[in-house]
């Protein structure tokens, strides 16, 4: 009787190699398969290493292939490496090198607004989600002095004077994978000042309407914080940024009154203006044709801006 004994011979593969490319871009929310595939005998078992974006998983499929896919979730933009192995015995090992990119379309994340003085310099700088970073574009008016760079998304720059107001714009967020467009008030705060003269004459018995008038923004309030005004004359802020002196100064307030004006938004320094309000009596005439009567002349003035 003859022993007989089974010997198994391992014959050494010709080592493993990656066929398939070493890197792939998928699209957030998009599904998609990328196939891995390996050369070399015997057929190698396939592994990954490395984090995975959510939503996407690789599989071995058994044969010398392999499968990365799925659908990255919305804010998965951005460079995965990885590494593959193909591996069956120590000896016939091989890895890739591997680059995921999520390509993501741009969502701006940055406020919707901000306020910029004049005279200062000021800075804002939008903030998106996606990948790769996009380019900036913006279309509306801006005020002179304030520039929107479109490769880093910053708005900067120092407003001219008398550029004061509300800049409504639309921002625009762009890469190959899509776009955002943000609706954007760009604030520009003034400081008050007076731009009017700084006196007027009425007459006593006559009506009269003097505008004060300002520049700043937002639009100034006006007070009167010094002086009195005659009898019969008010003075009312109209709430826009402007006031009235309005009236009749009595019959005999002639004379000089001084005023201070303060006008103020929020926005330092506030703004004064000593202002001189002269008030003339009427004019009494002796009429040379009568030894007894007189006349009177009067006469009304409106001032306006």
């Amino acid at each position: 009787e003859s022993n007989l004994a089974t010997v198994t011979i391992n014959l050494p593969g010709n080592g493993y190699t990656f066929t398939s490319a070493d890197h792939v871009t998928f699209t957030a929310g998009q599904t998609s398969t990328f196939a891995v595939t390996v050369t070399g005998k015997p057929t190698p078992a396939l592994s990954e290493d490395g984090a995975l974006p959510a939503g996407i998983t690789f599989v071995d499929n058994g044969d010398g292939t392999g499968t990365l896919s799925g659908t990255p979730g919305g804010t998965t933009g951005g460079i995965y490496p990885i590494v593959f192995h193909a591996e069956k015995n120590k000896p016939h090992q091989a890895d890739q090198n591997f680059t995921l990119t999520i390509g993501q379309a741009p969502v701006i994340t940055s406020a919707p607004g901000t306020t910029f003085t004049v005279g200062s310099a000021g800075s804002f700088q939008f903030t998106t989600l996606g990948f790769p970073p996009p380019e900036f574009s913006e279309s509306g008016a801006l005020p002179i002095g304030v520039i929107l760079n479109p490769n880093t998304g910053l708005l900067s720059g120092t407003p001219a004077p008398g550029s004061g107001g509300t800049y409504p714009i639309n921002v625009t967020a762009t890469n190959p994978f899509g776009f955002d467009v943000q609706a954007f008030i760009l604030t520009v705060d003034q400081v008050p000042g007076f731009t009017r003269a700084n006196n007027v004459h009425l007459q006593a018995g006559s009506p009269a309407n003097f505008t004060v008038t300002t520049s700043g923004f937002p639009p100034p309030a006006i007070s009167k914080t010094s002086g009195t005004l005659p009898s019969g004359v008010t003075f009312t802020d109209n709430g826009n940024g402007t006031a009235t002196i309005g009236g009749t100064p009595a019959g005999g307030s002639g004379g000089t009154y001084p005023i201070t004006f303060t006008a103020s938004n929020g926005v330092l320094p506030n703004a004064t203006q000593n202002f001189t309000m002269v008030v003339c009596n009427s004019l009494v005439v002796t009429n040379p044709a009568t030894t007894s009567g007189t006349a009177k002349t009067a006469f009304s003035q409106t001032f306006t801006q």
